[in-house]
Parts: C-alpha cells; structure tokens; sequence
C-alpha cells in the first residue's frame, strides 16, 4: 500500500513492497533530507550498513524505463523509518533534526497497533459468551502484537497478562450459577416414587 506523506512542504510517496509498510527510497530520503540527489544517502549507508538490519533497509528490483524507452531492471535501496532515522543521525543538513522528529513520530503511529481494551465496566452488558471471546481477542491480539520473545513490547504484555488474569476471575464470577446449599440429605431415607 502506497503511503502518501508530508514532511514540511515536501510531500512523498512511500513505496510498495507488498508488506502494508512505509519505505522510503534512498532518492526520496534525499529529497526530505535536501540533498541534491541520492548519492549522499548511498554513502552515509555504505559507511554505516554495519549498524542497518534487514528490517531497516533492502535492495528491491523496479522497472523502469530506461534508453529509448526500454524497459529496464534496476536495484533500488529502500529505507523503513527506522533506517531512515539512522540515516537521519548520520545526516548534516539543516532539515535533519526535525526529518528526525517527524520520523519517530512515523514509527510511533506505524507500531500503535490497537488491540481493544478490557474494560470491566463493559462486561456487565454483555451475555457471558460475549465477556470470554472479548478476553480471549484480546489475549490473542496482545501475545501476537506485544507477547514475541525479543519484542520490545514485553512490558506491556506483562500488564495486558495482569488484566487478562483479572478479567477472567470477574468473567468467571459473572457468569458461573451459584447454588444454594440445600444441607444434608439423610443416607438411608428411600424417595417414594
């Protein structure tokens, strides 16, 4: 899915790599950044791909027209906000702290993924069935959002477990039946029938 964005007066299109992802190409990235062209964001990667993941940049082929309008193929390197922003550190332009800025805000709202909440004041409008799907959606959507092992969101999952935990005793209370104790029957009296 195609992103389009606006950094001060400039507006760019993020490019599609099929993942539902912002990238930005190294030619946009200098354009943010007010380089004349993409070599300067090539060199400040090549002097710092060491500290880049896979996650943070990546070649893709495009086609494109090339010498008497044939089509050719070229490798085209793509940045994620987060290499961006590194490529942002790295930058010496004018523009370069606030490209920055504007990019973490880029990944705040790219990784705010919402999974719900578990309001205990919803649960008394809701059939029983309806307050143990809610807490299992949000179990699911929390372990896969926040609960990978090496996440950076482990933290939260702590507390959406805390929830989770405390959600479920009140589901159980709401929606278990309680029987009243009858007391004792005698043992040998027989039911006439």
């Amino acid at each position: 899915m195609k992103y389009e964005l606006t950094f001060k007066e400039c507006s760019i299109s993020s490019f599609d790599c099929g993942d539902g992802k912002v990238w930005f190409t190294a030619e946009a990235l200098a354009n943010l950044l007010g380089y004349a062209d993409d070599k300067q964001v090539n060199k400040i990667f090549q002097r710092r791909k060491d500290e880049f993941t896979e996650s943070m940049s990546m070649l893709a082929k495009v086609t494109m027209n090339g010498i008497n309008n044939s089509l050719r193929e070229v490798e085209v390197r793509l940045f994620s906000p987060r290499g961006a922003h590194l490529i942002g550190m790295c930058a010496r332009t004018k523009v370069a702290k606030e490209l920055r800025i504007w990019l973490l805000d880029l990944i705040e709202k790219e990784s705010g993924v919402d999974i719900g909440t578990l309001e205990k004041e919803e649960f008394k409008d809701l059939p029983g069935e309806q307050i143990h799907h809610k807490i299992a959606e949000f179990n699911r959507k929390s372990y896969e959002f926040r609960g990978k092992p090496g996440s950076q969101s482990m933290n939260q999952r702590r507390r959406d477990l805390k929830k989770i935990r405390e959600a479920t005793v009140l589901a159980l209370e709401l929606t278990q039946i309680k029987i009243c104790d009858l007391g004792d029957f005698p043992e040998d009296e027989e039911v006439e029938s």
